[in-house]
């Protein structure tokens, strides 16, 4: 199965170039009824002029309002509430898989088991050079971890 990609085709160009007519053709008849006067007895086939700019003015106005009033409005929809732990914690990326978020204590990790490291202290066999090196004993970086906001606050009060 080919791969999906934007890359021109012959079967997107032939389309692309068929669009390219037809929208061409499409705006000169377009130009042609709002700009030409039509005395030929096709008033009534043809609609009034006005609408050649009503139409494109209705169109600019609907951009404008999608643009600056509804686009925001679904954004700020989708957006959580400054109350909700979301704003401040990933629960789902923090908590086992389907429990709840009922208190903070939930996201604080136990510092016996995060004191808990493996530190290798027997030597290792390096393949690179041959030889034998000991490892260095110092502990490693602790883990990432969530504060309680609780102890955030106590430090900057």
């Amino acid at each position: 199965m080919p791969e999906h990609s934007p890359a021109p085709t012959p079967h997107r160009a032939i389309y692309g170039f068929a669009f390219y007519l037809l929208f061409t053709v499409l705006f000169i008849v377009y130009v042609a009824w709002a700009f030409i006067p039509l005395e030929l007895g096709l008033h009534s086939y043809l609609p009034d002029k006005y609408f050649a700019v009503f139409i494109p003015f209705l169109i600019l106005v609907f951009a404008w309002f999608f643009a600056f009033l509804i686009y925001p409005a679904i954004n700020l929809s989708l957006t959580v509430n400054v109350d909700s732990i979301a704003s401040i914690v990933a629960p789902k990326l923090v908590l086992p898989k389907g429990e709840e978020f009922s208190d903070w204590s939930q996201l604080k990790q136990d510092k016996e088991n995060s004191n808990k490291s493996k530190i290798r202290k027997d030597p290792i066999n390096c393949n690179l050079c041959g030889t034998i090196h000991k490892p260095i004993d110092r502990s490693p970086i602790a883990p990432l971890r969530f504060m309680d906001l609780s102890d955030v606050n106590k430090a900057y009060h």
